[in-house]
């Protein structure tokens, strides 16, 4: 847009230019406004949304960044799966690295659980303001309307762990000022320009009337009401999707007819376009950093963009821009496990934008024959007759444990009664890993600090625990001295009734840190139990592995062994007792089942 000013006999002219943040602090607020109208982010989306180009280099980015997720030890995996209740880290990641590119930042909402972060939520970059330190924010959903109420959180603070927070992952630009700036500001002229133009494009396509044209009208010169409405009149019917392409003259000689003169070339001819889409392109380019336009999908004339310079521009880019991004992700993101509990061993796996390219002879070599035939997509079955099935022997106790003596394992595990269990499951089932049993203990302090009448079963259902595993809890609690249990008649004659009470001895946060070293005894290990539905009774018809785990128990008190106890007794007997454990079992009706009537029961102890 060009702007005119008159100064004295000259005028002078102004030339648009992209827009540019201000900063001010609201009056009475507190927040410093993002812009001169506060709406700055707004406009930042405006032009994602509406350029084609600079939109699939934005995309591109963060797919390349991204890459192929997040990976990290079997500890970390229940963060990368899910750092909130709805969503995976690789999920949250993308959000936060599509702000970045944006915006040149991002805003996390930090949920703090019990001493540790509980859940990670992305926030929308657009609906936050803050104050000139960045130790508070401002949220609305709409900063336009003036009667919505905004909320104030608390800036990101592990010193200060609870309630809601807001981290703002900002990248560090000289001068930057309260807000972040994105990555590709110096080329925000350019972007417009390439919105502009083809509103240019799209108003010819829609017209048909792209050269410029002055407009005589010799019926008198009207009042300037009038003209007004002439105008309008010739703006509905003769103008396209944006701009004005004709002038209006008015003249007073009724002999005239109305003369339409050609003023020339539209602004943009066909050759002006060529030339100033390249270097609208260029630019563009440059203000992301991109040096090889193929990598994001962008076809430049006269270029093929063969796979090797794909892969070599690639290369270039990842090294030069990449990198870089993900390391300030990882950073970000390891911090954020760490307060949660977990290892801060998370790394981002890289993506290729395209496959490495094997010879026919190279995949001859080394790719096996059915994968070729699948390749191929021929059906074998129709060349060849299908195999019948081999009938599976059923081995016998005997052919495992007939002639051994048991008495070699003696010396193989340890009594239950030295042990503290605090869970128990079966060591095959599909479920979720076992709970920090500190978090655990400190889960029903809080409640029992809230409510000192609530009941175990209460408190299992709160938690969604055995009810058997709380009130174990609750007594080791109550035995260590850290609450105080009380019994209390309320009532009289037959409407009277004992109910519990239980206390708080110390404030909730000393006795948490004092229960916290117990996380680091934890042990696992595995007893031998019946499977649901058998007993004792089914003990005679056991096979003599069973019958010699089963009879290890002193006053029903079972035998633990650790895995490598287990495996030990494998090397011992000659074959893997963690798999088969007494040998194979043949059920009522018939069929085999390849382990007997006994599972290995996984327990999370602490040594007495």
């Amino acid at each position: 847009m060009i702007s005119n000013q008159n100064i004295g006999n000259y005028v002078l002219v102004q030339f648009a230019e992209a827009k540019q943040p201000e900063y001010r602090e609201k009056k009475g607020e507190g927040y410093i406004q993002y812009g001169d109208r506060n709406d700055y982010p707004t406009y930042l989306v405006e032009l994602f949304n509406k350029s084609a180009k600079h939109n699939a280099i934005v995309r591109n980015k963060v797919h390349y960044i991204i890459g192929n997720g997040w990976k990290g030890g079997e500890e970390s995996q229940p963060f990368i799966d899910s750092p909130n209740r709805s969503e995976s880290l690789d999920d949250l990641s993308r959000k936060v690295s599509l702000d970045i590119e944006l915006f040149g930042g991002a805003y996390l909402e930090i949920i703090w659980g019990i001493g540790k972060v509980a859940e990670i939520w992305h926030c929308d970059y657009t609906k936050f303001r803050t104050n000139k330190d960045n130790t508070q924010f401002w949220y609305k959903e709409d900063w336009k309307d003036r009667n919505e109420k905004y909320e104030v959180y608390p800036a990101f603070n592990p010193k200060m762990p609870q309630g809601k927070q807001i981290l703002y992952l900002k990248e560090y630009r000289p001068n930057g000022g309260v807000y972040s700036l994105p990555s590709y500001f110096g080329a925000l002229n350019y972007i417009e320009s390439d919105i502009e133009v083809s509103k240019h494009v799209l108003g010819n396509a829609k017209t048909g009337f792209s050269a410029s044209k002055l407009i005589t009208l010799p019926n008198g010169e009207p009042s300037p009401e009038e003209q007004r409405v002439v105008h309008n009149k010739f703006k509905n019917t003769y103008t396209g999707a944006d701009g004005i392409k004709y002038m209006l003259a008015f003249v007073n000689d009724a002999s005239r007819k109305p003369i339409v003169d050609d003023l020339g070339q539209s602004d943009l001819t066909k050759e002006d376009f060529g030339r100033v889409d390249e270097l609208i392109q260029t630019n563009i380019f440059s203000g992301h950093q991109v040096t090889t336009p193929s990598i994001f999908g962008i076809a430049v004339p006269g270029k093929l963009g063969t796979r090797t310079e794909m892969r070599d521009g690639y290369e270039i880019f990842k090294s030069t821009y990449v990198n870089g991004k993900q390391m300030f992700l990882e950073s970000a993101f390891n911090m954020l496990a760490g307060y949660a509990g977990y290892p801060e061993d998370l790394t981002i796996l890289s993506t290729e934008p395209i496959g490495i390219e094997f010879s026919e002879a190279t995949i001859l070599q080394v790719a096996p024959k059915e994968w070729i035939i699948e390749k191929l997509g021929i059906d074998m079955s129709k060349y060849q007759q299908q195999e019948q099935p081999i009938q599976q022997p059923v081995e016998t106790a005997e052919q495992f444990d007939q002639h051994f003596d048991f008495s070699a394992l003696d010396d193989l595990g340890d009594d239950e009664e030295n042990y503290i269990i605090w869970r128990k499951r079966s060591a095959f089932e599909m479920q979720e890993n076992f709970a920090d049993v500190s978090q655990l203990q400190a889960n029903i302090l809080d409640l029992i600090s809230k409510d000192k009448r609530i009941t175990p079963e209460v408190i299992a259902s709160v938690l969604k625990e055995d009810v058997g595993t709380i009130k174990r809890i609750m007594g080791l609690l109550a035995d260590k001295g850290y609450i105080a249990v009380k019994d209390i008649l309320i009532g009289e004659g037959i409407d009277s009734n004992i109910i519990t009470e239980r206390q708080l001895t110390e404030p909730l946060r000393d006795i948490v840190e004092k229960i916290k070293p117990e996380t680091t005894q934890l042990l696992v290990r595995y007893t031998y139990e019946w499977k649901k539905g058998f007993n004792d009774s089914d003990k005679p018809s056991s096979r003599p592995f069973c019958q010699y785990m089963i009879s290890q128990r002193v006053n029903n008190k079972k035998r633990m062994y650790s895995r490598s106890e287990i495996e030990e007794m494998s090397s011992r007997l000659g074959y893997s007792v963690w798999d088969r454990l007494g040998g194979w079992w043949t059920k009522p009706n018939g069929k085999h089942s390849p382990s007997c009537r006994h599972e290995w029961k996984e327990n999370i102890v602490t040594r007495k």
